[in-house]
């Protein structure tokens, strides 16, 4: 009987230990995959800090088109805006980079042969086409997608990213010209030689002002006098030719000269030439045409509205119109030089039959 309770109780105490082994190994288990998903969620949060630290000091290599407000220019810029130094920078660029002179801006190192480095903050800045000759080329595209590779920040591995440079949004912009401290200095330097011009010609009137002054400027000559007809269609040819070579020789229709300082001197030079022309007109005398002196005004208001002309990026339009003023200007001067080398010649013949 003894013996019986005896294997009870052993039984008992083997089922027990039996049940309590199970719960120890459930709980070790248990213990085991909280640590296991500890150090999972430990080594998530370590990459999302490395991660967030990597964009916080990573560099950022951006390439983009700029046309400085107030000029007519487009540059060709890479900068590095990130926190870091970018390393074997790579530029690809579809379709190839092309100006409207037809050179192959992909062929430059910059872009060929790539960067060795970019500082944080620091950017590259190259000339790429006037505005005005782009947009006046319908064959240009206005739209570029540029693949950009680089080194640099905590990842060893090559950076890639992908943009797109759309330069139509410049078209058809229109703004005022802007003087900055560039311009100031230019009008500085203009002043001080206006000054030493001014100097100079004080000198010259002083020491030659015991024989006399003889005035040259033909401004002098016409302003409130009425000129014989001769001298009066003289001075009025002066101008038209001077005009009509600016416009004809010196400018030429070639668009890529309208930019500053010649677009600025070619409108100022209309408008003097508008001025005198004016002059002119109003010290006629009763022997000269009516309709001389009338084409004479019609010229120099035509000649005022070239001198007030505004470009815009417009595809080329801008420019058209001031290249068809200037040429509506030109065939009115054919017309008055012919008009006054008739009125010469009437002239003449009348002479000779007295």
């Amino acid at each position: 009987m003894e013996k019986e309770i005896v294997d009870i109780i052993l039984a008992i105490v083997q089922i027990g230990t039996l049940i309590a082994l199970i719960i120890y190994v459930i709980k070790t288990w248990q213990i085991a995959s909280a640590s296991k998903k500890s150090t999972e969620v430990s080594e998530e949060i370590l990459k999302e800090m490395k991660e967030s630290r990597d964009q916080e000091i990573a560099p950022y290599v951006v390439a983009y088109f700029d046309i400085p407000y107030g000029k007519y220019w487009i540059y060709l810029v890479i900068k590095n805006v990130g926190k870091s130094v970018a390393k074997n920078v790579k530029l690809e660029f579809q379709p190839p980079l092309k100006n409207s002179e037809g050179e192959k801006i992909n062929d430059i190192p910059l872009i060929k042969e790539g960067i060795g480095s970019i500082p944080p903050g620091y950017e590259i800045r190259t000339f790429f086409d006037s505005g005005i000759s782009y947009f006046n080329k319908s064959n240009l595209p206005l739209t570029y997608k540029v693949k950009i590779s680089y080194f640099g920040g905590l990842r060893s591995d090559t950076r890639n990213i992908e943009q797109i440079m759309d330069l139509s949004a410049f078209k058809g912009l229109s703004f005022l010209d802007e003087k900055g401290m560039h311009e100031l200095v230019k009008e500085v330097e203009k002043l001080v030689k206006h000054n030493d011009n001014i100097r100079q010609k004080l000198e010259k009137v002083a020491n030659n002002l015991a024989d006399g002054v003889w005035l040259k400027n033909p401004d002098f000559l016409i302003t409130g006098l009425q000129l014989e007809p001769e001298l009066w269609n003289s001075g009025a040819l002066t101008k038209l030719i001077e005009f009509k070579t600016l416009w004809t020789s010196v400018y030429g229709g070639e668009h890529e000269k309208l930019v500053d300082p010649f677009l600025a001197d070619l409108k100022n030079k209309s408008v003097i030439i508008g001025s005198q022309l004016l002059i002119i007109a109003s010290s006629a005398s009763s022997n000269v045409p009516s309709e001389l002196v009338d084409r004479l005004i019609e010229i120099a208001v035509k000649l005022s509205e070239l001198g007030r002309a505004r470009f815009y990026i417009d595809g080329g339009k801008s420019v058209n119109d001031f290249d068809k003023l200037g040429n509506c200007i030109i065939t009115l001067i054919d017309e008055t030089i012919e008009h006054i080398e008739q009125i010469k010649v009437q002239s003449a013949t009348s002479d000779n039959s007295g």
